[in-house]
């Protein structure tokens, strides 16, 4: 563990990257400048896509058991989804 703190990324933070997405910036690019998670950006981006500006707000946490693990792990395996797809779809 490095020990630093990782950045909170606020709403305001969050529609700031969807705009640089849409105005052509990359992922990389945007991760290694505002220090944002590749995944936790690939996530927003699919939702921000799907849902509009909504997606962007923060979503409940769900707690997942065993078997939701499993049956996420198994999607994954079976249908080669990327985590952030699957992550989408599962809300976890």
């Amino acid at each position: 563990m490095s020990g630093r703190k990782q950045k909170k990324h606020d709403y305001a933070d969050r529609l700031k990257y969807m705009r640089l997405l849409e105005s052509g910036r990359s992922i990389h690019s945007i991760c290694t400048e505002y220090g944002i998670n590749n995944n936790q950006l690939r996530v927003l981006w699919a939702k921000y896509q799907r849902y509009g500006v909504s997606g962007l707000r923060k979503s409940e946490i769900i707690k997942a058991d065993f078997a939701l693990k499993s049956q996420i792990v198994l999607d994954i395996e079976e249908n080669h989804l990327p985590l952030h797809v699957a992550s989408l779809k599962y809300g976890a």
